[in-house]
């Protein structure tokens, strides 16, 4: 009998398309499957004090978008937590300091 892994990938996101979204929808979330784990890694990597996603990217070499949609990722995987706290971003605006659960 085959052994079947049933551990769930902490770095594999959810798919993001919804069922009523167009194919280009789909392929996009399907095309981002293996880059988001990657992403995940690497925001855990230099996630070593509380930052903003502007600080995260810098570090990661990722766009901020990225890091802004996979910190609700590993927010709901209970990896990552907002801190309550804001800090400046690159536009000068409040931005929300994200922190390492883990």
């Amino acid at each position: 009998m085959k052994h079947v892994d049933t551990t769930p990938d902490l770095f594999r996101p959810a798919p993001k398309a919804r069922a009523a979204d167009p194919w280009t929808s789909h392929a996009a979330a399907a095309s981002m499957e293996g880059p988001a784990g990657e992403h995940c890694r690497a925001i855990l990597g230099v996630l070593w004090r509380p930052m903003t996603c502007y600080r995260i990217a810098t570090l990661t070499g990722l766009d901020h978008v990225a890091v802004a949609r996979r910190m609700g990722e590993l927010r709901d995987r209970n990896l990552v937590r907002d801190t309550g706290e804001t800090a400046p971003g690159a536009s000068g605006r409040q931005c929300t300091l994200w922190e390492r659960i883990i």
